[in-house]
């Protein structure tokens, strides 16, 4: 089994080229849920949703959320009523949200309400989202505080980012651990680090299973040519004190991940004990996927069971 490290849109691409190497029982993926929100009708779970549809199959992959060939007659309708819904919502992926909003509050936890969305999807594969309980990002801006949709969709990643903080502590839920320690490697994917993974970091004893075991576990960087391959994640990272850079990412990263992946784009670079890889990892085609994901097995091949 190996397990890997979500949020956002880079990993869940990586993901693909996952499955088309291993069967979905051997993956396990430990998900954020910083962005997690309430809506009006019901329970906003945005990077769970996005590795869920990804493994079912039906991920969108022009915005990489939401549902390939979704309808959006609820979401205009409700504009044509006066409601204020920034999110342009599908009106398959809202009912996702309704029914884990029920399942929420008839008691069950998010690692459950999860569990029975990706059976009901055919998802075989174990999807954790990082905690049962509540944590939150918040960004502070020169236009205030907000959340990442707020910053992202509302006002298009314009505000300068001051600061990047998590709000609420949880513990790992159940599963999470688990999966981290039974795994045969842990792949960080190309996410944001600042909102995808430092949130997954953060809970007790994250960081301590994958730092007792780094050398079975890989990051790769989010940057191509020095810079995002999507989204601000410049804008995070100088926020949080993190060089913008490659290295700056793999420094971050250095006391739990032994193996960093770069693009050939990229300059060989040395952190202390961190083996830093160079290979493509733009991932535009499932053929660029499935390289990818071949190429990061092959560097734990000598230790596969």
């Amino acid at each position: 089994m190996i397990t890997l490290l979500s949020g956002g849109t880079g990993t869940p691409k990586l993901l693909q080229g996952f499955m088309q190497l291993l069967p979905q029982r051997e993956i396990a993926v430990v998900v954020n849920t910083a962005e997690d929100v309430w809506l009006p009708h019901g329970h906003l779970s945005p990077d769970v949703d996005t590795v869920v549809y990804t493994l079912a199959e039906l991920i969108n992959e022009e915005t990489w959320y939401g549902i390939q060939g979704d309808t959006f007659a609820t979401h205009e309708q409700l504009l044509r009523l006066g409601f204020e819904e920034f999110m342009n919502i599908g009106d398959l992926d809202r009912a996702t949200h309704i029914v884990r909003g029920e399942l929420l509050r008839r008691g069950l936890t998010l690692e459950e309400a999860t569990r029975r969305i990706s059976r009901a999807l055919g998802v075989q594969a174990r999807v954790l989202p990082m905690t049962n309980g509540e944590v939150r990002s918040v960004i502070r801006t020169d236009l205030g505080e907000m959340n990442l949709h707020e910053f992202l969709i509302k006002h298009g990643s314009a505000p300068e980012v001051l600061e990047v903080k998590l709000v609420g502590e949880a513990r790992p839920c159940e599963g999470c651990i688990s999966a981290l320690e039974e795994a045969e490697f842990v792949v960080i994917g190309p996410s944001n680090p600042v909102t995808s993974i430092m949130p997954i970091l953060s809970l007790e004893g994250v960081r301590e299973v994958l730092a007792d075991r780094r050398e079975s576990v890989v990051a790769v960087s989010p940057l191509v040519g020095g810079k995002p391959v999507s989204g601000p994640a410049d804008k995070f990272l100088r926020a949080v004190g993190i060089e913008p850079t490659p290295r700056g990412i793999a420094e971050f990263y250095a006391d739990v991940a032994g193996h960093f992946v770069i693009d050939l784009r990229d300059e060989q670079f040395s952190v202390g004990g961190v083996k830093v890889h160079r290979t493509g990892i733009i991932m535009k085609t499932r053929e660029d996927k499935r390289r990818l994901a071949e190429f990061i097995m092959g560097i734990f091949a000598g230790g596969r069971r």
